[in-house]
């Protein structure tokens, strides 16, 4: 007979969780322990485990002063984690009293298949309450309703202190990871979008010379891939990597050539997604003799590099590369994560391989070791202070660490500021994992997400691909699920030599004519959007000239400073142009700070507001000119 209670509740949750929706329907409740009882007050009671849930007093007073305890409830901006479903008290409480979003955070199937069959819960109607059940869904709705300034909170039910507060802190810790996490993407996005954009451009002759990875499908049916990533594993394993390499096809990351190079090592394909300068990795590999796997964005320095053979790996999430695809009419789901080694791990599952192995996929800083010594952040350790009870990563020789970050292109000042943010950026986002050996082990929290990356793309490869293998190598690194633990060495005894493929005749594949229209498209909107630039910058300068020399707002002045505002309105009207918006959007962040005061409100706000502002506004300028140089060069080039 139809439960209509459960019925009702689920449909509920299938509005934005269908995957959520189906475990409860098909839990089974014969064999839990829950049971429902009355209090003092005849109020309801969920027992479980011999454990009430709620007060034995009052259920509906303890979830009074639990929301009575919470801070700024008038917040709007903030997200507010009600750890545990029990009858629902709780979260109909917060559903009347507080403002924000409220996620419902119950880990529990049975006891989700226990209430909502018995009971409909007011606030699961409300359009600002979720339900989840799991991190990794707590995670995707953290982001997509946080932002920096989002206020995290955490409550409870007192009874889930007695067998859930480890839990509960490790729910509270997640989420602020994972909206910390999103802050410093936000930032890093904003940081490098520019260099992106402008590297992609002047990558364009190199782009549409390429065939595309995607040509490569299913080259190497039956075979085994190794993917070599420069975690502290790849330095243990090196000499049977180096014994064995006719028996795979080795796909190595571009941070660990200069390992493979000293050990007679030739990897198949190098792989290389960095948009920052990393030339000076690929100093010991002839790369002419290699095949290699470029993101569209990948330094120019980089993508330049003479090659047997590169091919593209377009991925759909980078904010200019729908441009890039849509001139390709690629149609394909390229994912890249902004990760190398989920991409090397892409291209491998693209060409049909039935076996990828990881290896230097630590994710987890091994035995105080953060890479292998020979890559490029080898003089990187971590330690835990007995003084201050906590890990930490420090250097063992900082000028050599410093090197790391030098190319000829900064001076050495510079690399070693690189250096030293960097080392203070790993210091702030440290975390634990666990281990293969189910043991606590320092991290990173970038590396913690990817490991659920990771985790995911295994789901998702062997429901395409059911019979492909996927094994871990790392021994001693982090536990990442979905493949199987086996030590190198092991594997490579059931291996068969076989021989590499010729891949030297792959050709790009392009129509001229259509990408020949939209680069003039983009080059007509850019040079619109330039113009406003430099009248932009040029007005200010003189502003900020006048000011200086006669230190009021004179009637001149005041004209400038319309002229300066209808300026860039007309910028700002450009971002929703089909063709240049999306870039547009991407400077208009430089912006965004000075839009949180009235700049013109004294003189010295204005003269100091605008020394700013023509600062970042040519830097601007200089990007977009650099970028329509790479256009034009691109352009001609197809033409020719």
């Amino acid at each position: 007979m139809e439960n209509k209670v459960l019925s009702e509740n689920i449909e509920q949750i299938k509005q934005y969780d269908i995957n959520l929706a189906n475990k409860i329907l098909m839990c089974d409740l014969e064999k839990s322990n829950i049971q429902l009882a009355q209090n003092e007050n005849q109020e309801y009671n969920l027992i479980f485990n011999s454990i009430p849930l709620h007060s034995t007093l009052s259920a509906i007073e303890e979830a009074k002063k639990i929301a009575q305890n919470v801070q700024n409830k008038k917040n709007h901006n903030a997200i507010r984690i009600v750890y545990g479903l029990g009858l629902g008290y709780l979260p109909d409480e917060f559903s009347r009293s507080i403002g924000g979003k409220i996620i419902i955070y119950e880990p529990n199937i049975q006891i989700l298949k226990f209430v909502f069959s018995i009971a409909k819960i007011d606030a699961m109607n409300k359009e600002n309450v979720i339900l989840c059940s799991n991190k990794k869904d707590l995670q995707t709705h953290i982001q997509n309703l946080a932002n920096e300034n989002t206020e995290l909170t955490i409550s409870f039910l007192n009874s889930y202190k007695s067998f859930c507060l480890d839990d509960i802190k490790l729910t509270l810790e997640c989420a602020q990871k994972i909206q910390g996490e999103m802050t410093a993407n936000k930032n890093t996005f904003l940081r490098k979008a520019p260099r992106v954009f402008c590297h992609t451009l002047y990558n364009l002759k190199h782009i549409f010379s390429n065939p595309n990875i995607v040509d490569l499908k299913d080259i190497y049916k039956n075979k085994t891939a190794i993917i070599l990533c420069a975690g502290p594993s790849l330095k243990e394993n090196i000499e049977t990597i180096k014994n064995n390499q006719d028996k795979f096809v080795i796909f190595a990351l571009n941070p660990t050539l200069k390992l493979l190079s000293s050990n007679g090592i030739k990897p198949d394909f190098i792989v290389n997604i960095e948009n920052s300068n990393t030339i000076e990795q690929f100093s010991t590999t002839d790369v002419k003799n290699h095949y290699c796997i470029f993101e569209a964005f990948s330094a120019f320095a980089v993508s330049r590099l003479k090659t047997r053979k590169t091919f593209n790996y377009i991925s759909k999430d980078n904010f200019f590369n729908f441009w890039v695809r849509d001139c390709l009419k690629l149609t394909d789901n390229l994912e890249s994560y902004g990760t190398v080694s989920y991409t090397a791990l892409m291209s491998a599952f693209i060409m049909g391989f039935s076996r990828i192995i990881l290896i230097g996929q630590d994710l987890a800083y091994k035995n105080g070791q953060c890479y292998s010594k020979e890559c490029q952040f080898g003089q990187l350790e971590c330690i835990y202070d007995e003084n201050e009870k906590k890990y930490k990563i420090i250097v063992q020789d900082f000028e050599k660490y410093a090197q790391a970050f030098y190319v000829n292109t900064i001076t050495i000042e510079t690399a070693r500021k690189l250096a030293q943010e960097r080392l203070e950026f790993l210091n702030k986002n440290l975390a634990t994992v666990k281990s293969q050996e189910n043991k606590d082990i320092p991290s990173q929290s970038g590396y913690a997400l990817f490991i659920e990356t990771f985790r995911e793309a295994a789901i998702k490869l062997k429901q395409e691909r059911p019979e492909l293998q996927l094994i871990n190598s790392s021994t001693g690194g982090a536990q990442i699920d979905g493949y199987e633990n086996i030590k190198l060495e092991n594997i490579v005894e059931t291996l068969e030599p076989f021989e590499k493929l010729n891949l030297d005749n792959y050709q790009a594949k392009i129509d001229k004519n259509y990408v020949v229209s939209k680069m003039s498209l983009l080059e007509e909107k850019l040079s619109q959007y330039l113009k406003y630039i430099q009248d932009f910058n040029a007005l200010n300068q003189k502003l900020l000239k006048e000011l200086k020399n006669k230190n009021i707002f004179t009637q001149n002045c005041e004209k400038m400073i319309l002229k300066h505002k209808e300026i860039f309105s007309s910028i700002i009207n450009l971002k929703n142009d089909e063709n240049v918006g999306f870039i547009v959007n991407v400077y208009l962040h430089i912006y965004e700070k000075y839009l949180r005061f009235n700049y013109f409100a004294n003189v010295e706000t204005a003269k100091e507001t605008l020394e700013n502002l023509i600062k970042d506004y040519l830097e601007v300028q200089e990007n977009i000119c650099n970028s329509l140089k790479g256009l034009s060069y691109c352009k001609t080039f197809i033409l020719k």
